[in-house]
């Protein structure tokens, strides 16, 4: 009887560090698309590619349509557009800098997670 309360104690704890990680994983993807789909909506022009489509290319190919798009750059002010930018792109870098390290790729790999 004296190793059960230990193995329910470490139970408990990997229980937990895997819902944190879990949860850390999921904010991260959810804030990353959030600031994609922000970008996607600075690049839309009226009447053309909807925002979802425009999510799907990804971040790189938005910061190209944006800086070459005249009406785009008026609308929203370049220290905004490259606040946003660099947000998305920390948040990308440490979902899949997280995604690389031990003992977090184990739970990634167990939840389905794939690189941004």
């Amino acid at each position: 009887m004296g190793f059960v309360p230990i193995f329910i104690t470490l139970g408990g704890f990997v229980f937990l560090f895997v819902l944190l990680v879990q949860q850390n994983l999921r904010q991260k993807k959810r804030s990353f698309n959030t600031d994609l789909h922000s970008l996607a909506l600075q690049v839309q022009e009226p009447g053309m590619t909807p925002p979802e489509t425009l999510v799907r290319e990804g971040l790189e190919s938005l910061e190209k349509r944006l800086r070459s798009a005249n009406a785009a750059a008026e609308k929203m002010e370049r220290r905004e557009f490259g606040e946003l930018v660099a947000r998305a792109k920390r948040t990308r870098y440490e979902y899949n800098h997280l995604l690389r390290t031990k003992p977090y790729s184990f739970v990634a790999s167990l939840f389905g997670h794939h690189p941004l």
